[in-house]
């Protein structure tokens, strides 16, 4: 019995050690992804950059509004706002090689706490029923809601998350600085289009050989509300990259 609560004991400690990871290395690690992630949301001018995101998503829009417009004046219309969207992409690629992208942020990396709601997914029972709702996204993304299908394990990420048990640090904004990005305290009465209006980043999840990680990141989106995101990333050539997002509330009101 002694010899198998020794084993037992080794075990927990193994797990608990594949799980650590020291807090510079953690903010390096988010320092290296946000900055990728960033550049996929349209909230940042710089996913406007012509084969981004941001700039693909209003093209398609719009070649989709002068494909399927009647009225030829209002078509023309949609035409000129096409040649716009290209000037303004090459504008933009132009002042981001002098200028840097404001990112108002918290100074905590703050730790996720799970709130239940409807269904409480600490109770596997309610889990196991919402892992087949995340599976349709994760394996599937038949609502298409991710980018690409980026597979199952990344749930597993997001249980790692709702059993976390770290607690929130603060940080020096300018350690995340990378890339266009330049974080800095919120400032209100700032009007430049520049600058992304952020709210919170949390701690940052690892898979047990440390190759899959996961953190959330909230932000201002329409009528001033907070829109929150697990981003997901990888290590690939030894180096973190970012993968894609989900929203929270998907998770978050279950």
């Amino acid at each position: 019995m002694k010899l198998l609560s020794f084993f037992f004991f080794i075990f927990l400690f193994n797990f608990s050690y594949s799980q650590t990871i020291d807090f510079t290395t953690e903010k390096e690690i988010i320092k290296q992804t946000l900055s990728q992630y960033l550049d996929t949301n349209p909230n940042s001018i710089a996913s406007f950059f012509k084969g981004r995101k941001g700039y693909k998503l209003a093209t398609f829009g719009l070649e989709m509004g002068i494909a399927m417009e009647e009225d030829s004046l209002k078509r023309e219309d949609l035409k000129k706002d096409l040649n716009h969207l290209n000037y303004y992409s090459d504008s933009i690629s132009n002042a981001l090689k002098t200028k840097k992208i404001k990112v108002f942020i918290s100074d905590t990396l703050f730790a996720y706490k799970y709130i239940p709601t409807a269904n409480n997914l600490k109770n596997e029972t309610d889990w196991k029923q919402n892992y087949q709702y995340l599976l349709s996204d994760f394996k599937y993304n038949e609502l298409a809601r991710m980018d690409t299908i980026i597979g199952e394990e990344y749930i597993d990420l997001i249980k790692k998350q709702v059993y976390y048990k770290g607690e929130d640090k603060t940080f020096l904004r300018s350690e995340l600085d990378h890339s266009y990005y330049k974080y800095e305290k919120e400032n209100l009465t700032s009007k430049d289009e520049f600058n992304i209006r952020a709210s919170k980043i949390y701690r940052l999840v690892l898979n047990n050989n440390k190759t899959k990680g996961c953190y959330l990141f909230s932000f201002y989106c329409s009528q001033n509300k907070i829109c929150r995101s697990f981003i997901f990333i990888k290590k690939e050539n030894n180096k973190w990259v970012y993968v894609d997002e989900y929203p929270s509330w998907i998770v978050d009101e279950s």
